[in-house]
């Protein structure tokens, strides 16, 4: 009995883990439907595809977790912005169960030229590096 309490234990905690292991199939949403929203999420799909740790999946039935990634954009000239379009981006890690394991830091960009004029490729480079460096090989 103690040997099969032992078993459960072990296969019930390294099942939050496994979602996130290399290889685990992620679903990317994002409610808004903000043309720029829209092409940043596309942005993290090829970026995700491209650091292939995990898989990006079409579906959230086909994902073993899924990244929920809450963004708003602004347009004007600020202190730091020569006009276009500033990105704020969150992202949070939601296993099968709806439980958040992961939420990152909030990523600000504003168009300059240390970042090409391209504030929404910026604030995907940042949450990719985070996302390297807490689940796979930093690249």
């Amino acid at each position: 009995m103690k040997y099969l309490f032992s078993l459960l234990l072990l296969i019930v905690l390294f099942s939050n883990i496994s979602a996130q292991e290399k290889g685990s199939k992620i679903y990317i949403e994002n409610p808004s439907k903000n043309d720029n929203a829209i092409k940043i999420t596309e942005e993290l799909k090829a970026k995700i595809g491209e650091w292939a740790y995990w898989s990006v999946v079409n579906t959230e039935a086909q994902a073993d977790f899924k990244i929920n990634l809450t963004s708003n954009t602004s347009k004007g000239i600020t202190l730091t912005s020569w006009g276009g379009t500033s990105y704020q981006l969150i992202a949070k890690i939601i296993d099968k169960k709806g439980n958040t394991t992961w939420e990152s830091n909030t990523y600000k960009s504003s168009p300059n030229g240390t970042n090409g004029f391209n504030s929404g490729t910026a604030v995907v480079k940042k949450l990719m590096r985070d996302l390297k460096k807490k689940f796979g090989e930093n690249k």
